[in-house]
């Protein structure tokens, strides 16, 4: 999947939804609230440069993993551009999570894979924004428990702080296997 320039930015203030329309008359709704994206006026606009490069990044980087339908990268990649252009600066909300012991052994940048433990359920995450102290990350996985009355939906983001995150799996069995086919 590439972005096109044929791709627009809409939101329509009656409605107070942002979407992208994609090309063949696809349309992809913002599953975020207004609340978390900056205030926003009618918008009909074109994909800019920049935002093909945010969509094109995170979906590469995705679809090397080989985990994920095309229609769920297509969704992450266009959820992580819809943050970094419209989404509010967020607090960190690490005590939610675990702190862990065990830091990845692999580059923590965008797009890695990391889990966090809110301790009742382990999840699956996505970098979306990394810096020398918080990371923002988006859940990959279909849900996840945070407490007895806060639920994460696939796609929500938070950012932590980076002691938080845990090695996935996932890589960690990856980098194994190339270990030992090298040695």
């Amino acid at each position: 999947m590439h972005a096109s320039q044929h791709w627009r930015w809409i939101f329509d203030p009656e409605t107070q939804q942002l979407s992208v329309e994609l090309d063949h008359g696809l349309v992809h709704k913002c599953p975020y609230k207004t609340s978390r994206l900056i205030p926003m006026n009618p918008l009909h606009a074109a994909f800019t440069m920049e935002d093909a490069e945010c969509f094109q990044e995170f979906y590469d980087v995705l679809s090397a993993y080989e985990l994920w339908d095309p229609m769920l990268l297509t969704q992450a990649a266009l959820n992580r551009t819809i943050l970094e252009r419209f989404g509010r600066p967020q607090m960190p909300q690490s005590w939610y999570f675990q702190s862990c012991t065990t830091t990845p052994n692999y580059e923590l940048d965008i797009g890695a894979l990391v889990e966090l433990n809110s301790g009742i359920e382990n999840a699956l995450f996505a970098i979306i924004d990394i810096d020398d102290e918080f990371a923002e990350c988006m859940c990959l996985a279909s849900s996840m428990t945070l407490s007895e009355v806060k639920e994460m939906q696939q796609f929500d983001s938070v950012k932590v702080l980076r002691n938080r995150l845990q090695p996935s799996h996932y890589l960690q069995l990856h980098l194994d296997d190339e270990h030992l086919r090298h040695a």
